[in-house]
């Protein structure tokens, strides 16, 4: 049974043979990074967050992997690290779990972060991205992301979101990307 996003997130994973390079672009404490690591055959796998926490946190939980890198750094400014195609991107927009409420995610970073995505997506690649929307800062940033997202040429781009749309106070759901074949 599905009843949470990151179910269908990893099934969305698992159903994927062709992930040679993944890029996590909210780390927190590595659950996601952890799960491509040992789920898929990507060869390469990025972790992107600005939180030291987080970065403890995840590589307290991977541990020592020779396909693994944690950038201490925005994931808007994944271009200055990463100029290879991509085949997942995945994004857990928010605040790190157990960690400063205070402290999350924003739509402006996101959107840079999600259009620099697009331009380093390889052709059969995907962007998973699970929002937020139930506290202040991730309602806004659910309404700008979608807004964004909605205005993307569908011509190159298919967007699909899947949300619960029978659970109260505004679930998490997830907008996955990917290029029109």
């Amino acid at each position: 049974m599905i009843d949470h996003a990151t179910h269908i997130v990893k099934e969305l994973i698992l159903r994927d043979e062709n992930i040679n390079i993944a890029v996590d672009m909210t780390a927190g404490n590595g659950n996601d990074s952890k799960f491509i690591l040992e789920n898929t055959k990507a060869n390469k796998v990025f972790a992107f967050d600005i939180q030291e926490l987080a970065r403890k946190n995840t590589l307290d939980l991977i541990g020592d992997n020779s396909k693994f890198n944690f950038i201490l750094d925005s994931h808007a400014n994944i271009d200055k690290y990463i100029n290879e195609k991509v085949d997942l991107f995945i994004f857990n927009l928010g605040y790190l779990p157990k960690g400063d409420k205070n402290i999350t995610t924003n739509w402006q970073s996101s959107i840079i972060s999600i259009k620099k995505s697009l331009e380093l997506l390889s052709p059969r690649g995907k962007i998973i991205i699970t929002i937020y929307p139930g506290h202040p800062a991730g309602q806004i940033e659910s309404e700008k992301i979608n807004e964004f997202l909605r205005n993307l040429n569908y011509k190159k781009y298919t967007v699909l979101s899947l949300a619960f749309t029978n659970k109260i106070n505004n679930p998490p759901y997830v907008m996955l990307i990917g290029h029109k074949i």
